[in-house]
């Protein structure tokens, strides 16, 4: 018996593209995050933050009281969420602190105003560093950042001012940095 082939059933489609729609593209297959992919799109110019009030001229972000009162009057200015604000509303941390001591329990008001200080001049030198959220649980205080530089900042600030145990731990290949501090 012998059996015959028809010609046309042999074809082999070589080429990659004739071919894709029987394989798929891996694209297709995978999952975007859009947290990570969509960045702020800002036209050259000037912006104004609408939550914090900084100030971007040609893509660069500075606090600036005096001309954030002119600016606010301008109508030609755009009215944007800056790149901190933005983190803050999607929920994109760099860094975590955790403050543990009995020492919280009672200079908790010099422990806060530490921190506030400490974000403050860090967020006057960059408009991206800010605390997103602060947690206190007795002698514990949790902190999370939207830079690793504001975590390590705020941990050496407190390493300086109360002594202690302070460790730095990067994540292995991310940007993310966790800061232990205890007494």
């Amino acid at each position: 018996m012998t059996k015959q082939i028809n010609a046309q059933s042999m074809v082999v489609k070589s080429s990659k593209k004739q071919r894709a729609p029987e394989i798929g593209h891996a694209q297709d297959r995978l999952y975007t995050d859009r947290r990570f992919t969509q960045k702020l799109l800002l036209e050259r110019g000037t912006s104004l933050c609408t939550r914090c009030g900084a100030i971007s001229v040609e893509k660069h972000w500075y606090i600036d009281e005096d001309k954030l009162k002119v600016l606010k009057k301008d109508p030609n200015v755009r009215q944007v969420l800056c790149p901190g604000c933005e983190r803050v509303e999607r929920h994109i941390y760099d860094g975590e602190v955790i403050l543990e001591s009995d020492l919280l329990l009672t200079n908790k008001d010099a422990a806060m105003g530490l921190i506030k200080h400490t974000e403050g001049k860090a967020w006057h030198d960059n408009p991206l560093s800010r605390i997103a959220s602060l947690t206190e649980n007795g002698k514990r205080i949790e902190i999370l950042t939207t830079t690793r530089w504001l975590a390590h900042r705020i941990g050496k600030q407190f390493y300086k001012s109360f002594k202690g145990a302070l460790e730095i731990k990067p994540s292995h290949r991310e940007k993310f940095v966790r800061v232990y501090w205890s007494r």
